[in-house]
């Protein structure tokens, strides 16, 4: 059967809405996705991040620390597996933001040492190397910190809601 003018357009605009539906689809990001990228809002993606298979006690680090970022892991660790937060891939994210903030411990103490503004002996006033060490250090821990719920904005970000108590006067 020959089809006309007017039959072939709206067969085609059919078929065209079909695949626009269909590449939607396929670039759609999943809730896990959207957490990773910091993008998730609870109020767009109702289907929250899966909870099973949370840590009840904090592993071993999956690499060698330091006695700085070693109390760091356990610190932070132990708080995020008390608040049931931790799952079995964050555990090397925690230790390496542990091991971040111990360059940043460590080294803003050898700026504070050394002297955050160094003067050169050309008479150039520059920022140590410590301090930006630190810096830099500061800024992986941070961003690590909200993909892992460490801050009150990573939790936020990630949909997890936390009981927070007052704090205690003595």
């Amino acid at each position: 059967p020959k089809l006309t003018r007017r039959q072939c357009f709206q067969r085609g605009v059919s078929q065209l809405k079909q695949s626009k539906k269909q590449s939607k689809m396929a670039h759609k990001k999943t809730a896990e996705q959207h957490l990773k990228a910091g993008t998730y809002r609870p109020d767009r993606h109702q289907k929250l991040v899966d909870t099973t298979g949370n840590l009840t006690e904090l592993p071993e680090p999956p690499f060698a620390l330091n006695e700085v970022a070693r109390a760091i892991y356990q610190d932070e660790g132990g708080q995020l597996v008390a608040m049931g937060i931790l799952k079995p891939t964050d555990v090397r994210l925690l230790a390496t933001y542990a091991n971040e903030m111990a360059v940043y411990v460590e080294q803003m103490e050898a700026a504070q040492n050394e002297g955050i503004v160094i003067v050169l002996d050309n008479g150039i006033a520059c920022t140590s190397a410590s301090r930006k060490t630190a810096e830099s250090a500061l800024k992986n821990a941070l961003a690590i910190a909200d993909k892992i719920g460490v801050s009150m904005i990573g939790r936020s970000r990630l949909g997890i809601k936390t009981e927070v108590q007052a704090p205690t006067r003595k």
